[in-house]
């Protein structure tokens, strides 16, 4: 008798393959591009790809998590039915790299904007052979599954896109702040930046600055994270900016717009 544990883990950092780039960007005129998976591990490792339509979204916490049952926003800007992987399964060796080739048959005339889709890559060790069980013997085989998400953009025509931010809001507790921007996105493309926080004392003086990547498909809460344990008591000053420039996705693949910014305050008592 065998007992099958399958564990799904959306955490990349424990992932037995590394996957390179982690987004990548088609056009009409550059219909296909390559990413290359490398088992990591000292085991071979299976591995499958799929396609899938997501995008992020927070909670009323700035958590954020995919949804992928959003039917009406998939008819729109889904690009799953027509990005394909090649080869979509296969075995890597310890230490094997496998280039994988992404290609895009977009349907004619789609109006200009961008399209995306999710590749999940899942990846396993390779299952050794039932017989090698001893005879008789009761045997546990766990098959740990490892899933990593890479974001697959089309680009049609002309793109636009921008942030505004409507409000700030602050939020302090065991000497760590949580600063939420309320955003509204405008333009047919998503917005992908980066989120700075910076915080400056009574005097004027900046004492803590923090960064974090955020990609904004639709209007929501982002969240930034700062420790300010190491800050006296007293009263601040917040500046949060949105740039739409990422240190992980090459300026020729950004669309640049002005940044935007809106300051606040908070005491720590």
């Amino acid at each position: 008798m065998f007992l099958i544990l399958a564990i799904l883990y959306a955490v990349q950092s424990f992932a037995q393959v590394s996957i390179s780039p982690t987004s990548l960007f088609i056009d009409s005129q550059r219909r296909f591009e390559t990413i290359l998976i490398m088992n990591t591990s000292d085991a071979p490792q299976e591995v499958k790809l799929t396609f899938e339509f997501a995008y992020p979204k927070s909670d009323e916490n700035g958590n954020l998590g995919l949804v992928y049952d959003d039917a009406d926003e998939a008819a729109l800007h889904s690009a799953a039915d027509w990005i394909r992987g090649f080869p979509k399964n296969f075995v890597l060796e310890a230490g094997q790299r496998q280039v994988v080739r992404i290609t895009a048959k977009a349907p004619a005339k789609i109006a200009p904007g961008t399209y995306w889709t999710r590749l999940k890559t899942t990846s396993s060790a390779l299952s050794a052979p039932i017989g090698n069980a001893t005879e008789g013997a009761i045997a546990a085989n766990i098959n740990i599954e490892f899933n990593q998400i890479t974001s697959i953009f089309y680009r049609q025509g002309k793109l636009t896109t921008g942030l505004e931010i409507k409000d700030l809001r602050h939020e302090l507790e065991n000497g760590q702040l949580k600063v939420f921007a309320s955003v509204i996105k405008s333009g047919n493309s998503p917005y992908l930046g980066t989120m700075i926080g910076k915080i400056y004392d009574s005097t004027g003086a900046l004492v803590k600055e923090a960064k974090v990547f955020v990609s904004v498909y639709y209007d929501g809460l982002r969240r930034l994270d700062v420790d300010v344990t190491d800050l006296p008591m007293g009263s601040y000053e917040t500046e949060v900016t949105f740039e739409s420039n990422r240190t992980d996705i090459p300026q020729s693949n950004t669309i640049s717009v002005p940044p935007v910014a809106i300051r606040g305050k908070f005491t720590k008592l």
